[in-house]
């Protein structure tokens, strides 16, 4: 059996039974994701791939948010020269690690789920949203594009006017929205998102695990258009990131906080 690793300090990890709760854990930054806290989810991610006795994941968070985001400081502290090389970048290595994992994805949402808090969800397989759930890519504010194949995913998901307000007007949509879009599956309650996600975490677990791999694996349509998708907006990311348009609003950004 295998065993699981974390090094950011702001992860943690619970077994119930078959199920695997992973809990973003950095509650005083709002869970603003840094490369290390992307590290650790993947190890997450690949721990339940190579357990046999683990057939589902969750991914909740502590706070008061789902979770702020890309860390800007470790946009501003980047190297170029990695991204320059074609490298992906953590964030992007876990969205390739959720495309292929056979075991299904659980999310649940409270508070600010921003910038990747948003596009990561599309990679799993069913979102619970709390009441104060709120949806915002924040990407065009910052001077980005979008990430994590979100240009291709939204449009088909939400339709193209819907996929705009998130892309290009920048809106935040709230959990009826939401809801009412299909971007989530389910809302409920703050007080009773923990329970009701470990509740259909236990319930997916529970069935057939090699039914459910087929099922994931016929219904994950167009994932080498995703991943080609992801790399094109890399590229554009990367050059954004670098950009002195961006790396201003960057710094502003910060100087606010």
């Amino acid at each position: 059996m295998s065993s699981l690793e974390l090094q950011s300090g702001f992860v943690s990890v619970a077994e119930h039974d078959a199920l695997l709760e992973v809990t973003l854990d950095r509650p005083d930054k709002l869970n603003a994701l840094s490369a290390e806290m992307y590290r650790d989810l993947s190890r997450a991610v690949d721990h339940v791939r190579d357990r046999d006795d683990l057939n589902a994941l969750l991914l909740d968070a502590n706070g008061r948010a789902f979770t702020a985001g890309n860390d800007i400081g470790d946009f501003l502290n980047a190297d170029p020269e990695a991204r320059r090389s074609g490298e992906l970048s953590p964030a992007m290595q876990l969205v390739h690690r959720l495309l292929t994992l056979d075991k299904p994805v659980i999310a649940a949402v409270h508070g600010n789920a921003t910038g990747i808090g948003t596009t990561l969800l599309l990679h799993c397989d069913l979102v619970i949203a709390a009441d104060s759930a709120r949806f915002y890519t924040a990407f065009i504010n910052l001077g980005l594009v979008p990430e994590a194949g979100s240009s291709l995913i939204l449009p088909d998901l939400l339709g193209r006017q819907n996929a705009n307000r998130l892309l290009l007007a920048g809106d935040t949509l709230d959990a009826d929205e939401a809801l009412r879009m299909g971007l989530v599956a389910y809302r409920c309650g703050d007080d009773e998102l923990r329970d009701k996600a470990l509740e259909l975490g236990g319930k997916l677990a529970a069935k057939p695990p090699q039914a459910m791999q087929y099922t994931k694996q016929l219904t994950r349509h167009g994932a080498d258009a995703v991943r080609e998708q992801i790399n094109k907006e890399s590229v554009l990311f990367s050059e954004r990131m670098f950009s002195d348009e961006t790396r201003a609003i960057f710094e502003t950004f910060l100087n606010k906080k």
